[in-house]
């Protein structure tokens, strides 16, 4: 046996091969083909029938819609035409109160209509389908303003009836929420708040950090802003099951029956009350949850800094309203007011500001105008309950002078309440610092006086 070289094994394999029957060649090539164009064929087929199923649903779906449209579309024209009975005809519910809203509501769009203060464009900007149930959006334009009204459908043999509101339809399909999530804050949201979400989760997230910069709260918990379509329209908190979490509730703009502007995403009363719920929360968060007693100066104080806080946030600071704490930061810092946040107590009155800054208060630059509002309020407050003892304390009782006005006062407890003009602060001829102060009452201008009596002010004429 000897050596064999490669070219002599590949030689006998070709040889080998060479003598293959030419029949059996032939006939293994055309199954080997048969094969691949039977799997091509069914791949062609199995594409053909996925897409002809598509293409059906996608053909039902928008013929679904496009019905849809056409039933919005002829109720708006009903209400352009003043056809009652092929409006409330489009009309259906189990409920008798909704439609008698719906009755009202034909009556309110001929009112507007004829006094001109409507356009109903038809404009459709929305339509979706989800089995039985349409939503439509809708475009209006009243008083000059775009508005956006959703309304709902359902699918009955007869066609699409309007019905009443579907909370629960705020998605496309399914009741899932979306969302945004950022360093300090997640917004949860449907796709009809999508807009709004993207607004928000910026905007929520500047407020978190400035209002914990200026209040000065530590480890603050993430928070996550859940838009929920309610009826109810309230911004709640929800019960704390976290320490670590924190989760407000808004309402979605659009869940008003009666609409929203197009161009106001955030509408600014809703913007405004969301402001001032989130410096609540971070006003207890730098306060470690202190509730001040309602008649002392410290409940005064926490509604001022909660309220200056929320305006802060939107930028909407009233210079008169506001003037007290815009002034205290302004001439002593931002800061200024986290200190006095967080060294409030249940029963502080205004002295609080002399200690932590160590100055009089007669000598503070402030405007002292809201704060002297607040006292002349609270003794009304006080005296139409009966409360006669905390009356007499924030009266400069052991001034002779001022037992004439004290007793007029308490002999009137329902008198209207002088509102204050300005404030004026000057020592007395006792040297005591004297507050007096320019106000009307009942249209007439008239003056009341304070002084600095044991280091915080007391009404003394």
């Amino acid at each position: 046996m000897g050596i064999r070289l490669d070219w002599q094994v590949e030689a006998e394999r070709v040889y080998e091969h060479s003598g293959e029957d030419p029949d059996s060649r032939r006939r293994r090539r055309m199954r080997r083909l048969q094969v691949i164009l039977l799997s091509f064929g069914m791949i062609i087929g199995l594409i053909t029938v996925v897409g002809l199923a598509v293409w059906r649903l996608n053909t039902v779906d928008n013929a679904l819609r496009q019905s849809l449209i056409d039933t919005v579309q002829a109720e708006i024209a009903t209400l352009r035409v003043s056809d009652y009975a092929s409006f409330i005809a489009l009309q259906r519910s189990d409920s008798v109160e909704w439609v008698r809203q719906q009755n009202t509501r034909f009556d309110i769009y001929q009112q507007m209509k004829n006094d001109g203060r409507i356009e109903l464009l038809g404009n459709v900007i929305d339509a979706t389908v989800d089995g039985q149930r349409g939503r439509a959006l809708v475009e209006e334009r009243r008083d000059g303003k775009r508005y956006l009204v959703l309304w709902f459908y359902w699918r009955y043999p007869d066609g699409w009836r309007h019905v009443p509101f579907d909370y629960t339809f705020w998605n496309d399909t399914g009741d899932d929420f979306n969302e945004i999530r950022r360093e300090h804050v997640t917004i949860q949201f449907k796709r009809l708040d999508s807009q709004l979400a993207e607004v928000l989760s910026d905007r929520v997230e500047q407020w978190w950090v400035q209002g914990c910069d200026i209040l000065g709260c530590r480890n603050v918990p993430h928070l996550t802003l859940e838009i929920n379509p309610t009826p109810d329209g309230t911004i709640y908190w929800d019960p704390v099951t976290d320490a670590t979490q924190l989760k407000v509730t808004i309402p979605s703009p659009l869940a008003n029956e009666n609409g929203m502007v197009a161009e106001a995403i955030l509408p600014q009363t809703l913007e405004d009350a969301l402001a001032v719920k989130i410096a609540e929360r971070q006003f207890a968060l730098a306060a470690n949850d202190m509730t001040p007693i309602p008649t002392a100066d410290a409940a005064w104080l926490r509604q001022s800094a909660v309220e200056w806080l929320g305006a802060t946030f939107t930028g909407r600071v009233d210079p008169v309203y506001f003037s007290f704490m815009q002034s205290l930061s302004d001439t002593y810092g931002v800061t200024t007011i986290g200190q006095m946040v967080r060294t409030l107590t249940p029963t502080s009155d205004i002295n609080i500001l002399s200690m932590i800054l160590n100055q009089q208060l007669s000598g503070l630059a402030i405007d002292w105008r809201p704060f002297f509002q607040w006292r002349l309020n609270l003794e009304k407050t006080l005296l139409t309950a009966g409360r006669i003892d905390e009356f007499r304390a924030i009266w400069d009782v052991g001034n002779p002078l001022a037992q004439t006005p004290l007793q007029q006062r308490l002999q009137d407890p329902t008198q209207q309440t002088p509102q204050v003009q300005s404030a004026a602060i000057v020592n007395g001829p006792d040297g005591v610092p004297t507050a007096t102060i320019q106000a009307t009452l009942a249209g007439q201008p008239v003056y009341v006086t304070f002084r600095l009596v044991d280091n915080t002010w007391k009404r003394s004429a």
